[in-house]
């Protein structure tokens, strides 16, 4: 999914807006208190914005590329040290999901915006899913061109991505909700056993 294609105002309207729902959560928020929060008249808010529902969208696209950003990061970071392939994945996975988990639910109103993106932006979620796992399935083929990671035959990183990140969504998901100090090792244990049946470490 595309970077929003805004900067500016617009940019700093969706951080503060980010701020307001971890705080608050969606159904509370007006654009009246948003416009007010972000210093700017309703009309100039409803100039970049039109709806509180296409800031939700905004703030969710934004929210999650940078999220792929940082996790692409932590594997590089892990790469250059000379960690092993499942220190790598698990660390992708908890930059790409753990950090926002925790965030979410630390926050007031977290539990709220979790409720409001899938009802309102269930499409955003879905495209997000399917490109974090085309960016995990890059990760496991860079780390097999490595020889950090050897697949078994028959299986292919396209798969194998599919089946940890949605394992690490689960975990996300899970009611109740998996303790924000014990997200970190789910993922471990996750990529852990899914690895070591889909492949060999040389």
């Amino acid at each position: 999914m595309t970077a929003p294609a805004f900067d500016g105002t617009p940019l700093r309207i969706v951080h503060q807006v980010r701020k307001m729902l971890l705080a608050e959560g969606y159904y509370p928020l007006t654009m009246t208190r948003i416009a007010e929060a972000c210093g700017l008249t309703r009309r100039g808010l409803y100039h970049h914005f039109h709806s509180k529902e296409q800031l939700l969208r905004a703030m969710l696209v934004l929210a999650n590329n940078e999220a792929r950003d940082d996790a692409d990061w932590a594997a590089r970071k892990a790469m250059a040290r000379g960690a092993g392939a499942l220190d790598i994945v698990s660390e992708w996975l908890d930059k790409r999901y753990g950090e926002t988990r925790r965030l979410v639910a630390r926050s007031p109103g977290g539990e709220d915006l979790n409720r409001a993106a899938f009802s309102i932006a269930n499409d955003i979620l879905i495209e997000v899913s399917r490109e974090t796992n085309m960016r995990l399935m890059a990760l496991l083929e860079e780390l097999c061109c490595r020889g950090a990671l050897r697949l078994n035959p028959g299986r292919g990183a396209a798969e194998l991505a599919e089946i940890i990140a949605d394992g690490a969504r689960g975990v996300n998901q899970q009611r109740p909700p998996v303790p924000p100090q014990e997200i970190a090792s789910r993922y471990r244990r996750i990529a852990e056993a899914i690895l070591f049946g889909y492949a060999q470490t040389p």
